[in-house]
């Protein structure tokens, strides 16, 4: 494994030089990110690498807040301050799980592993990896390899791959607390580690706890609907309480009193009440996690070694909201003139008005509790056949549980207490009373979505020397893996009391792979000669067999050739593919079915058309694929010791994303998605789509002018490239030891296009998708026990899309600093630590942004100044 490029208290990750490669300790297993190989790294391709001391210098609740100060890593896609996925990604994000996002292509081109294996899928829709679930304690170091790596992997490491290495071996006991607050938030965290070795074996173990408060958005005064004293509009909605009357598209403000029959002159044609009710909802939810990890290894003779892993964690969290998907408290109510409190504006013969209303002043915000419960399970056998060869045969076992209860509106209900002619139970939308038991009774609808999901299988291994050449030792590394992916979920909704379950069947794929890979190492130390001081040389290839989308092949080529010493050039070249997530196959998917939409048409003497929409799955998607190549140079001089300067040019080209063309009322407007419309379909087409399974929903029109299809299907492309760099510097002074550094990330483009028809055009810097610029400055000092370290975070500006005029919205450049000390004198102190840690230094507030709310989550944080301290001891 490359030698990590950067002192391990120092707070800013940096590419591994690929010089030297780590020698493993006996009964050490030795992890190398991006290649099966031992002792060699991933040959053309840089490692970013993280320490755990600079997680542990970072006061944050979770690893995934921590890693999008990566440069590499873009702060979009899924986050626990959203309950759907942002970025422009598409889904749901139900129980505010988190994932890593390598270069803003979509967290799910993003292969998450532990020691080099797979962790489930999370989430109710298990459309994503929760690297939370790790316990940070237990962590030794994450590397981040930020180039595609399927040849290597497998499915999903479009972009790259993260891995977190835990602990092996520990000796003795370690115990931390860390306590945080920012302005009306805190967070807690404990930790104990105990570990032993005996020669031949040893054992470590890992419990960590964290909890966090919600986060209001009453608790920042910059988030809000109402931004025109900052330059934007008014996103204020009229679903307030008491709220307004809409008769033929025109508003009528109810009063602040109310409004009744013989009041009805109140009422002001062209009102209307507006509500800031944005900030009853929470920013972060309040959260609560347990988390285990052991290992264990046992050498048996001179050969043998066996090997048992586990991590278990339980999470569980609470959030405020006042809509998340179709549970909302701002509804819009059909009032019919059979309601006793029914009011018709003065001058109109309305039977049945529009109120606009917001429930939540009677019911409260939308309460959401749930949980996720994580499993991971790794055994291994390796045997030494000699002093070459090693054979390993590994098994994993992983699980995922994740569910969410939620309390909301039960609609059969209230549908019949507005048309009700009792006023006992009639509800009044109009600004007067309503009882507690009729309250109760509308109050009685649940919404409880759950999900397992299981990844289990074997790996067996071969890698050793062939032979040798003059450059050294070429080695191969051959193998085989099987994976079995099942997943089920169901939900229950319906009325509190009784509610119905439904059980969606079962999902399930069976992967069949075989790798092998091989170095050569042309020049080396032992045979340098003028321009070639180092020249290595890699191949390696993987072909994976699905049981449900076919089989894929992906090759990836690198080179590393040092000219002379402290000079080194990397190139890399392959190819890497997604597989379709089980949920996107099944035609009769959740929620699938045929639609009446009465849409915007262009081609209709009315300007409308009432046709049908499609919602369903595709079993015949095939797998997303992607082409990657990279060129590095690298100067570690020997005249300046202590100093390195990296750069990186990467480029992807990502094709055939899966996703579902938009269903809108202005989709056949759109010239990119005209391949889903059928105009004026048979009945046989519609027969041929009924007879499958899809239910008719709606009522269906005597001549139906189009079919949408709006299933899963291969859509659009991305293209991006552009640099990544690093530069170091260590040097002594002060009597002690000085580092400054600066890395980063530059987005040259990010061509993105919708559809395979539509042209590609360039979002680099523009509003949900990557920023141009992401960079980090950083200043660190060690003497003896004291170390102090300072960062700079800069998100460069960006351009807000999303209103008329464009917005530009400003760079974000939070401070962080980190001071700690540790005793080390042979008295009751040894061993004891103290930290001092401040994130976002200055209070900075994230820049304001056009949109609603304020601001944008994909890339600042609303926590505002976190000041934490942190006690460790160690015996």
């Amino acid at each position: 494994m490359p030698a990590i490029a950067q002192t391990a208290d120092l707070p800013s990750p940096a590419e591994a030089p690929g010089l030297e490669a780590e020698e493993g300790a006996r009964g050490k297993e030795i992890v190398v990110t991006g290649s099966r190989i031992r002792g060699t790294g991933p040959v053309g391709s840089n490692v970013v690498s993280v320490s755990a001391a600079e997680i542990e210098a970072q006061p944050t609740a979770t690893i995934t807040e921590f890693l999008r100060k990566v440069p590499q890593i873009q702060g979009f896609g899924v986050d626990s301050s959203s309950a759907v996925v942002s970025g422009g990604q598409g889904g749901t994000n139900t129980t505010r799980g988190s994932a890593i996002n390598l270069r803003g292509v979509g967290p799910s081109a993003t292969l998450t592993l532990v020691d080099g294996q797979r962790l489930s899928f999370s989430g109710v829709s298990s459309n994503y990896v929760d690297a939370n679930a790790i316990p940070a304690a237990a962590v030794d170091r994450i590397e981040i390899v930020p180039d595609g790596a399927s040849a290597v992997y497998g499915s999903d490491a479009v972009a790259g791959v993260v891995n977190f290495i835990l602990r092996k071996e520990f000796e003795g006991i370690q115990v931390r607390g860390r306590y945080g607050v920012a302005d009306d938030y805190w967070l807690a965290q404990a930790s104990f580690m105990a570990g032993t070795n005996w020669g031949s074996g040893g054992v470590v173990f890992a419990y960590e706890y964290t909890r966090n408060d919600a986060l209001g958005g009453d608790e920042r005064d910059f988030v809000r609907f109402d931004l025109t004293d900052r330059g934007g509009r008014d996103y204020r909605n009229g679903q307030c309480s008491p709220g307004n009357i809409v008769v033929a598209g025109r508003t009528y403000a109810i009063p602040q009193a109310g409004v009744t029959p013989a009041t009805a002159s109140q009422l002001v044609a062209g009102t209307r009440n507006l509500c800031e009710n944005l900030s009853i909802a929470d920013i972060l939810p309040e959260e609560e996690r347990h988390k285990f990890y052991g290992y264990a290894y046992q050498e048996i003779g001179d050969r043998l070694r066996v090997h048992v892993q586990g991590i278990y964690s339980l999470r569980d969290y609470t959030a405020q909201a006042i809509q998340q998907g179709s549970t909302s408290n701002i509804v819009n109510l059909a009032v019919p003139n059979t309601n006793p409190f029914f009011v018709r504006p003065v001058g109109t013969t309305a039977t049945t008005v529009t109120v606009e209303y917001d429930f939540t002043p009677l019911i409260g915000p939308i309460q959401q509790t749930g949980f996720t419960d994580t499993l991971f399970l790794t055994a291994g056998l390796a045997w030494n056949i000699d002093d070459n060869w090693k054979v390993s045969l590994d098994g994993v076992f992983s699980e995922d549980r994740s569910a969410q209860n939620t309390r909301r509106i039960n609609t059969t209900v209230l549908t019949d207490r507005l048309r009700s002619t009792n006023p006992a139970l009639a509800f009044n939308p109009f600004g007067g009373a309503n009882s507690a038991d009729n309250i109760a009774a509308i109050y009685s609808g649940v919404f409880n979505p759950f999900a397992i999901s299981r990844t289990r299988g074997g790996s067996l291994q071969a890698d050793g020397s062939l032979f040798s050449i003059a450059g050294g030792d070429v080695r191969l590394a051959v193998g085989a893996e099987f994976l079995r992916y099942t997943s089920d979920a169901g939900n229950a909704q319906g009325a509190l009391a009784a509610p119905t379950v439904t059980i969606n069947p079962k999902l399930e794929r069976n992967q069949k792979s075989a790798f092998a890979e091989l170095y050569i190492p042309i020049f080396s130390s032992a045979n340098a000669t003028g321009m070639f001081e180092r020249l290595d040389l890699s191949a390696a290839v993987r072909y994976d067999d699905y049981s449900d989308v076919g089989s894929t092949t992906n090759p990836k080529f690198g080179l590393n050739w040092s000219p002379a010493r402290g000079v080194l050039f990397k190139a890399s070249y392959g190819t890497s593919f997604r597989a379709p997530g089980l949920q996107d196959l099944p035609l009769l998917r959740t929620g699938a079915g045929l639609t009446t939409a009465t849409w915007t048409d262009p081609l209709s003497p009315t300007g409308t058309s009432v046709g049908l929409q499609l919602n369903a799955g595709n079993p015949n998607l095939s797998p997303e694929s992607a082409e990657t190549w990279s060129i590095s140079a690298e100067l570690n001089p020997g005249l300046v010791p202590g100093l390195r300067l990296a750069a990186t040019y990467f480029n992807l080209l990502y094709k055939d994303l899966i996703g579902f063309p938009p269903r809108t009322t202005s989709s056949l407007l759109d010239p990119n998605y005209a391949f889903a419309v059928t105009r004026n379909p048979t009945a046989a087409q519609i027969t041929a789509l009924t007879s499958q399974g899809l239910s008719l929903q709606g009522v269906v029109p005597p001549v139906i002018a189009f079919l949408y299809d709006g299933s899963a299907q291969n859509l659009g492309s991305i293209h991006t490239d552009g640099f990544d760099f690093d530069a170091s510097y260590a040097f002594d002074a002060a009597g002690g030891e000085l580092t400054l550094g600066f890395n980063g990330t530059y987005t040259l483009g990010y061509d993105f296009a919708v559809t395979q028809i539509a042209r590609p055009l360039d979002r680099a810097g523009d509003i949900s998708f990557p920023v141009v610029f992401r960079a980090r400055a950083y200043a660190g000092f060690r003497s003896g026990g004291f170390t102090v370290n300072a960062l700079v975070n800069h998100v460069s500006g960006y351009t807000n899309t999303l209103v008329a005029p464009e917005q530009n919205v400003g760079s974000w450049n939070p401070v962080d600093i980190d001071i700690s000390y540790e005793f080390k004198d042979s008295g009751v102190l040894n061993g004891l630590a103290l930290g001092l840690s401040v994130t976002n230094l200055f209070d900075q507030d994230p820049p304001f942004v056009n949109i609603p709310g304020g601001w944008d989550p994909g890339q600042a944080s609303a926590l505002g100044r976190l000041v934490a301290f942190t006690l460790t001891k160690k015996f």
